[in-house]
């Protein structure tokens, strides 16, 4: 299977074995949701296509390669990429990569039974990504101001550790730590699913290190990869526990929570203006919340071109 897939991405016009000197540097996180840029490049494919895949801790990190340069894509949730463009990057949304509904949660201690309990709780959220979007979103459904609460700004991977030495009341996070959250008394208070179709992650490229061809190209490998991991769970899935950290109970919880972008949600989303809408609902809030500076023009960061043109 793998030798065969390969030759069809070496031979095909979409994905030809580049001559470009250089690979695209797509930064990303270890969230399951881009597993399948993560599968194609444990089976080769990545390189196959002249694209290098720079992992980083957090989503913070991601996106400081952006800001230095050392990225041309990143993957982003929609929130990030509009806050990065409103900083003065020519960045492209190239596809939908998921849709959280329920991978993003919020935990807390068991005497907190509603989120308008959570005044003066000390909420884990990692800053400047979209733990920040999501509390807020929180803070609103319960009518709570940030004031009301105390943020504690703190990389994911830190969260269980200071849930245990109970420096914090609860935690922004993946479902994908719910198994360990769990085992010490957190509970899921607040999760994706009561936002729906509001947490969208996407692939983005720098328009000035990028082409059509290459847009293209990507698109070609994600929906390559994802369907090879769909069509052949049982062998992949191994795969995608190691090299991301997750067991397999975690990834199967997690994916539970995950709409994956495949071919038909990223029509419907290019295609029928859905994302257009999003990008605008989304910058609404963002600035009417204080969370972003500086408006964006909404069809910035859309492709200029559909289909087969692109």
């Amino acid at each position: 299977m793998r030798l065969f897939l390969l030759a069809l991405l070496c031979g095909s016009f979409i994905l030809g074995c580049s001559n470009e000197p250089e690979p695209l540097r797509i930064g990303s996180n270890r969230w399951l949701g881009y597993a399948p840029v993560y599968l194609a490049d444990e089976l080769g494919w990545a390189a196959t296509a002249n694209i290098r895949l720079v992992e980083y801790s957090t989503s913070n990190g991601v996106i400081r390669g952006m800001h230095n340069g050392l990225l041309d894509a990143a993957m982003l949730t929609l929130d990030e990429a509009i806050l990065l463009q409103s900083s003065g990057h020519d960045i492209e949304i190239v596809l939908i990569t998921n849709i959280s509904a329920g991978a993003d949660v919020l935990y807390a201690r068991p005497d907190v039974a509603h989120i308008r309990e959570l005044k003066g709780k000390r909420i884990a959220a990692e800053g400047g990504t979209l733990g920040a979007y999501f509390l807020s979103r929180i803070l609103s459904k319960a009518q709570l101001s940030a004031g009301d609460i105390q943020v504690v700004n703190l990389p994911l991977y830190l969260h269980v550790d200071a849930l245990k030495d109970n420096s914090i009341d609860a935690s922004i996070n993946h479902a994908s730590v719910h198994t360990q959250l769990e085992t010490i008394g957190l509970v899921p208070l607040f999760t994706s699913r009561d936002l729906p179709g509001e947490i969208i992650d996407v692939l983005v490229v720098n328009r000035e290190r990028s082409n059509p061809k290459l847009r293209k190209r990507l698109r070609a490998l994600w929906f390559s990869s994802l369907e090879t991991w769909f069509e052949h769970r049982s062998k992949l899935d191994p795969r995608i526990h190691k090299r991301l950290g997750l067991d397999e109970q975690s990834l199967i919880f997690t994916l539970n929570g995950i709409v994956m972008g495949d071919k038909a949600l990223n029509t419907r989303y290019f295609e029928q203006d859905f994302l257009a809408a999003s990008i605008e609902q989304l910058q609404t809030y963002m600035l009417t919340s204080r969370l972003q500076k500086q408006p964006i023009d909404n069809k910035q960061l859309l492709p200029r071109c559909t289909g087969d043109r692109c």
